[in-house]
């Protein structure tokens, strides 16, 4: 779609990026601002009681699940989260054999010109 008719959707609440930018970089308005949010991965901080928690949710699978119940998922490259969590998820750095947090992150990004004379605007679900 074009850069305009990409404009009509975000100011109706949609969020709204570039084919090249599908998995990076979105925008959303937040009250009258727009913003740009980006992927930012960081060490998932835990402590003990993640030992015995529950409500966490695999990837690909409507069930849920006890976090002793995911790590076999976690070492077969899953991403999981909890049920509560919005654009966030963990998974397991295989080269480190920790745990990673991947979460969409507001940042400032600002677009080229090029980039609204293109075609390729799209919404995301």
């Amino acid at each position: 779609m074009k850069f305009c008719e990409a404009m009509d959707k975000l100011k109706s609440g949609a969020k709204v990026t570039r084919e090249p930018w599908r998995e990076g970089v979105y925008f959303l308005m937040e009250k009258e601002d727009v913003k740009s949010y980006q992927p930012k991965l960081t060490s998932y901080i835990y402590n003990e009681d993640i030992m015995v928690s529950d409500g966490w949710v695999i990837d690909g699978i409507e069930k849920e699940f006890r976090f002793c119940d995911i790590i076999g998922y976690l070492q077969q490259g899953a991403k999981a989260k909890l049920k509560d969590w919005k654009e966030m998820f963990i998974y397991l750095d295989q080269s480190t054999k920790g745990l990673v947090c991947h979460s969409m992150d507001a940042f400032p990004f600002t677009p080229q010109f090029a980039d609204f004379v293109a075609q390729d605007w799209m919404v995301l679900e």
